[in-house]
């Protein structure tokens, strides 16, 4: 699955598989264009247009999975931001020292968070930053505890409530990462592409270039698009971290909004 992390890259490998395709396909017709007569071409054309049927029908079934991954993550993001949000809002309510090293920590998770989904570009920086969040998880729950047991009052219950909804929201997102196409989609699009350019170069009776590319670019820039929207971390479509970026201006000016949609 590494290919599909980089969008650009795959969009080259599709064109270059698929126009070796066609080319197969031409060289084949050339090679047996005398038993060919009008009745073949008629069948060659049947037969391209059924797989092709079929290959649109699955990149269009494909295309909804990953928008609708993109979707949820990008409700994710939202969500989180109130989480967090709500978890310093009620933080603020607790007495020292919890109220000001829970302030502090929260201000320092909001950064992890950003640079865990948004800003690392790099493995490293992604497992860097996920270990830091778990820290400040650990140490946010350590001092929930101990206020929890030190005053066992409504309002630090709400606030453990708070932080244990927060704490839920990571799981969530590392799971909504994770979930991607499966790979035996990907493996049924990639044959059926093959065979869709192998008919469709068989049954050309001589080279031109817009039946050559155009087949060929339509189906590398959907499957690329598609890839795209499915990785959360590389390419140029990316999971839009603007509520969590509002919210570490206002944790960090002292006024965190209510709601960052």
């Amino acid at each position: 699955m590494l290919l599909f992390e980089y969008p650009g890259l795959l969009f080259f490998v599709i064109c270059v598989v698929l126009l070796l395709s066609y080319e197969i396909g031409f060289r084949l017709r050339a090679r047996n264009h005398e038993k060919i007569g009008q009745d073949g071409d008629k069948q060659i054309e049947e037969t391209r247009n059924q797989i092709a049927v079929l290959l649109s029908l699955l990149i269009g079934f494909t295309l909804s999975m990953a928008l609708t991954r993109f979707d949820y993550r990008k409700q994710l993001v939202v969500d989180e931001a109130n989480a967090i949000g709500t978890t310093y809002l009620r933080a603020m309510m607790q007495p020292e020292p919890t109220r000001t090293q829970a302030s502090g920590l929260l201000r320092d998770y909001v950064d992890t968070r950003i640079a865990m989904f948004g800003d690392a570009r790099a493995d490293a920086q992604r497992e860097a930053s996920a270990k830091h969040s778990k820290q400040i998880q650990d140490q946010l729950w350590a001092g929930a505890v101990a206020a929890s047991k030190q005053s066992p009052t409504p309002i630090t219950s709400i606030y453990v409530q708070a932080l244990n909804e927060m704490i839920d929201m990571d799981g969530k997102r590392v799971a909504a990462t994770a979930n991607r196409i499966p790979s035996n989609i990907w493996f049924l699009l990639g044959i059926l592409s093959i065979m869709t350019t192998i008919v469709v170069g068989y049954g050309q009776r001589r080279r031109a270039a817009l039946t050559t590319f155009v087949p060929v670019l339509t189906i590398a820039i959907a499957l690329s698009l598609i890839a795209d929207l499915d990785t959360p971390t590389h390419g140029l479509i990316r999971v839009d971290q603007r509520s969590l970026q509002s919210l570490s201006v206002d944790l960090k000016a002292g006024t965190p909004a209510a709601g960052h949609d």
